[in-house]
């Protein structure tokens, strides 16, 4: 007989007392591997964009897949969310933005907001990927976690 993941054991530690998934605990997990991981990962992509979102969407396939799926660029309303999580009747709204310019914080807070409203939803993650290397901003300065509110819904806005 074969067993899920999840009957092993094995992924407990995402998983919250009950049953749930700790989506702070596994994003705060994905900033540590980020860190050490992604200069190595990142310089191989041509198309910068990708890169930060396939690593992403790599980490937390791993995971979801104990009892979950991952729904990439999914339609809400007039727009897309980059990732919507669903695991054990819950779901979880990603917005993932590269920070070209000042202003990507701002409009991926304005857009997860209208993502949220959309799905009717008031908890969110916007992801910001820092696009200039560790030698201009070091991983002490750029690695960040921020609850914050925003047009009503709780947004937690994750640096790296």
């Amino acid at each position: 007989m074969q067993k899920n993941i999840r009957e092993v054991g094995i992924t407990s530690w995402y998983i919250n007392p009950a049953g749930k998934l700790d989506m702070d605990k596994l994003l705060k997990a994905f900033q540590e591997f980020y860190r050490e991981n992604s200069e190595m990962w990142l310089e191989k992509f041509d198309y910068k964009e990708a890169g930060p979102h396939l690593l992403l969407m790599a980490f937390l396939q791993r995971v979801i897949n104990g009892g979950g799926k991952i729904n990439r660029e999914m339609a809400v309303g007039t727009g897309r969310t980059d990732l919507l999580i669903e695991f054990n009747g819950e779901r979880f709204v990603l917005e993932l933005k590269l920070k070209r310019l000042p202003s990507a914080r701002q409009k991926g807070l304005d857009q997860i907001s209208r993502y949220l409203d959309t799905l009717g939803m008031t908890k969110g993650y916007l992801i910001l990927f820092e696009i200039k290397p560790s030698s201009i901003i070091p991983w002490e300065t750029r690695v960040k976690w921020e609850d914050i509110s925003h047009q009503n819904k709780e947004i937690t806005i994750v640096e790296m």
